[in-house]
């Protein structure tokens, strides 16, 4: 679907990551445009760290492999020279026979590395020569080098969380890695013991120095840091129970550590028996909005709530307003991503189920609001595998 009159944007380029398939899209303001595809068996890329010019590294939570892919020709100056003009028929309704024609930007598998079972998300060092890897499924941390010329993987340490796990839980679940405004320390949110564990990446070290406990049950699932007035935040989204905390980020010599100064419901507009669970953490490049995505509500599609950042009155600690939803066009909305032009000015969106599998939305950069209606959509049945049906997109970004 395309909206009438928008003008012309420069082209942009996602990845989305669905059950055994990996897809390249291109976005010019009006149309999704599909450029690449790799599928492979029992795979699950949901979650994708691009390095330039052409390096992508793909997590699966269904096994213990990291994948290296390579998209062809890359993004260099010469591969852009050598990339021909690939183009869309826009009269042309099937899919399927998009995906059939010769891609101008073909995800070639590189290579496999071995690492723990059932990683879940990946961040990059300052520099992109390492990578953290969270293990949901195995309650592990992997450490990869991935210096190397040819981008492959170097598995460094693996290291065991130190924390028993909270009451009903039967192991560490760590769910993301976050690299601090310092660039030195990661944080790691442990859904299983409740705690937001603290990695020091300083002379490669890589090791747990401490944690922050959160409150029991709540279930940590990503963070976000963001920056007002010289003073560093972090915004915690919990999936048990639903809540978004905020803390105030302080620094000592050789540790970080954090003041709590609130929380709030995900869903504040929710039913009182609602069921909804949060997922995508996502802070504007302004520093002034975050975004959460809910899942499992009793609506006909999800929605992604925002938030805003305050310090007034004076007298008050900093805290996050909410401030309205947007809906998703679908149901389980795991992933979302603000574009990556200065003032972001579209919102990305993901649904594994229900009508569309695919939006971009308009978002003001002013205000931070989403446009409720979608600029274009795919549906989820052109993005899942037949016989695949609930295994919609998992992860979208611009790279």
């Amino acid at each position: 679907m395309a909206a009438q009159g928008n003008p012309p944007a420069e082209l942009k380029k996602l990845l989305v990551g669905s059950k055994n398939q990996l897809f390249v899209f291109s976005f010019d303001g009006s149309q999704f445009i599909p450029t690449g595809r790799y599928v492979q068996e029992d795979w699950l890329p949901s979650w994708v760290l691009f390095k330039w010019p052409n390096y992508l590294y793909a997590i699966n939570p269904l096994d213990t492999n990291t994948s290296l892919l390579r998209i062809v020709p890359d993004y260099s100056p010469e591969g852009n020279r050598r990339r021909h003009n690939w183009g869309v028929d826009k009269s042309q309704r099937d899919i399927e026979k998009y995906m059939t024609r010769l891609y101008a930007d073909a995800p070639i598998f590189a290579s496999r590395a071995q690492g723990s079972h059932g990683g879940v998300h990946l961040a990059f060092n300052a520099d992109k020569t390492r990578i953290v890897e969270a293990s949901f499924f195995s309650g592990r941390i992997d450490i990869w080098d991935s210096s190397a010329a040819d981008g492959s993987l170097r598995l460094m340490k693996s290291l065991s969380i130190p924390y028993e796990p909270s009451p009903g839980q039967n192991q560490n679940r760590p769910h993301q890695a976050v690299i601090d405004p310092t660039n030195r320390y990661f944080v790691i949110p442990d859904f299983g013991s409740d705690r937001l564990l603290i990695i020091d990446s300083q002379n490669d070290d890589f090791e747990i120095i401490g944690s922050k406990r959160v409150p029991l049950g709540s279930g940590p699932r990503h963070v976000a840091f963001l920056t007002n007035r010289g003073t560093h935040y972090l915004a915690v989204v919990a999936e048990l129970s639903s809540q978004l905390f905020f803390y105030e980020t302080h620094y000592e010599e050789d540790h970080i550590w954090f003041r709590a100064l609130g929380g709030q419901h995900t869903y504040p507009l929710g039913p009182d028996n609602c069921t909804s669970r949060p997922a995508e953490l996502v802070v504007s490049r302004d520093q002034r909005s975050v975004y959460v995505s809910n899942r499992g509500t009793d609506k006909e599609t999800d929605h992604i709530a925002r938030f805003a950042f305050s310090d007034f009155p004076p007298d008050h600690e900093p805290h996050l307003d909410y401030i309205g939803r947007t809906m998703t066009g679908g149901k389980h909305p795991r992933s979302f991503c603000l574009s990556n032009d200065p003032q972001q000015k579209y919102v990305f969106i993901t649904n594994e189920t229900g009508r569309h599998g695919l939006q971009v939305n308009k978002r003001d950069p002013q205000t931070g609001h989403i446009d409720p209606t979608p600029i274009a959509t795919m549906m989820n049945r052109h993005l899942t595998i037949p016989g695949l049906e609930g295994e919609g997109p998992h992860f979208v970004c611009e790279i």
